[in-house]
């Protein structure tokens, strides 16, 4: 679907992704890393909040880097932001309304009950679900989700895991920037680890903790051998 050739960025002179060659295919895909790793910054070079110093991003057969978020939107790379953008004094219907109108997502996303309630009498689980919904209802071909269980309770963040099966298997390719492990092993097929900016791991969830690279990352290299 997406495929990052070679990307690097810099700022004031401090590199933060370093040559990142990664492909996004129709799959669920999580993307871990400790703080200051670099994983913001590829979410915004990929939906055009950034530009990446040097590389190509491929998406459809053509290099899409340059674009503006806006037009990789039109394209179909949609992404929601940790701190959550939705309009709090409108109600959760106009919300939807502002992307969309196929109410009937509200449905799919246990919202249709709030409908008429204002977006900023929302729980942070319910309002965690008006923004996937609302990113979702722009039919993205790309839904790159940015921590989309920060301050949930178990039980909210299990519903955000439902849909997040439920968009998956609907063909959506998905990448999940997320800290929360146990959450987002359960809905992934495949993981990527960046530290430093560099790509250290790409492989099964079943294996990223067992990797030695990964665990130096997270613990330091007193604890990779353990």
């Amino acid at each position: 679907m997406l495929r990052l050739i070679e990307v690097s960025k810099s700022f004031d002179g401090l590199t933060v992704l370093d040559r990142i060659s990664l492909e996004i295919r129709k799959e669920k895909l999580g993307i871990l890393g400790p703080n200051g790793a670099g994983k913001t910054t590829l979410f915004n070079i990929i939906s055009g909040f950034l530009k990446p110093d040097r590389g190509k991003i491929i998406f459809q057969d053509k290099n899409i880097v340059g674009k503006k978020p806006s037009e990789l939107a039109k394209l179909g790379i949609i992404r929601t932001f940790q701190i959550m953008k939705v309009f709090e004094n409108l109600t959760v219907e106009e919300n939807l309304l502002a992307v969309s109108d196929d109410l009937s997502i509200l449905k799919e996303f246990d919202l249709d009950a709030k409908k008429k309630e204002l977006a900023r009498n929302l729980s942070q689980g319910e309002l965690r679900r008006l923004s996937i919904a609302m990113a979702f209802a722009k039919r993205p071909k790309i839904l790159l989700l940015d921590e989309p269980f920060s301050g949930l309770s178990r039980k909210e963040a299990e519903k955000i895991m439902r849909i997040i099966e439920e968009v998956g298997g609907n063909g959506t390719s998905i990448a999940i920037v997320e800290h929360r492990m146990r959450e987002l092993f359960n809905v992934v097929e495949r993981v990527v680890v960046l530290n430093c900016g560099k790509l250290v791991f790409d492989g099964n969830p079943e294996e990223v903790l067992e990797n030695r690279a990964v665990r130096e990352a997270y613990f330091g290299s007193r604890y990779a051998k353990g």
